[in-house]
């Protein structure tokens, strides 16, 4: 008796394995997933969320480097950007050669606005400090003069873990309605929340 082909097909008849399908959904979702990242843009909100964030995470990691070194760092804040100083030899000094807690300098559309202890501050910008490459010569006998005088930041990140005085820091773009807000208690603890503006 003879068996026909219909009662025993052939292997290249048989279909896909289960592998084979799971590898193949494997792949198409990588795929989906470069394209939409490469589609979507950052909106502005979550730029001056990821900016907000990022300043929270300096400023604890200042305390850290305060409390480890047993020495007191200090804040600069602008409203176009922020900087960290350290007290040495009674003389607050920028962080320039620290390449974590550098200056930093905020986009162009984006501001700060500082409240300390309940009561708005009034910060300038900038520009000053970031720009640091003079054309003439007059510039860069004004920029030394500049670096010669005393500083004194605005807020204090001691090397006993305290903050002085607490703060709110407010990263928002002008147009956009989300902003968030860094606060700074006394007792060195730091949040971001979504400002109720």
């Amino acid at each position: 008796m003879q068996i026909s082909n219909a009662q025993h097909p052939k292997p290249w008849q048989q279909g896909f394995t289960l592998i084979e399908l799971l590898v193949v959904v494997v792949i198409v979702a990588i795929l989906f997933t470069y394209t939409t990242l490469a589609i979507r843009g950052d909106s502005p909100e979550d730029l001056i969320k990821e900016e907000a964030l990022r300043f929270e995470r300096l400023v604890q990691l200042a305390m850290e480097e305060a409390i480890l070194r047993g020495e007191e760092y200090g804040l600069e804040v602008y409203v176009d950007g922020y900087r960290f100083l350290r007290l040495s030899d009674n003389l607050w000094q920028p962080l320039s050669t620290d390449k974590i807690l550098r200056s930093r300098e905020l986009s162009h559309d984006m501001e700060l606005e500082m409240r300390v202890e309940e009561t708005n501050i009034v910060i300038d910008s900038a520009s000053n400090i970031f720009a640091k490459k003079p054309t003439e010569t007059t510039d860069a006998s004004a920029n030394e003069e500049e670096e010669k005088a005393p500083r004194r930041p605005q807020i204090y990140l001691l090397s006993s873990g305290e903050i002085s005085p607490e703060f709110d820091i407010r990263f928002f773009i002008l147009g956009i309605e989300a902003s968030y807000v860094v606060n700074g208690a006394f007792d060195g603890s730091l949040k971001t929340v979504l400002s109720e503006l």
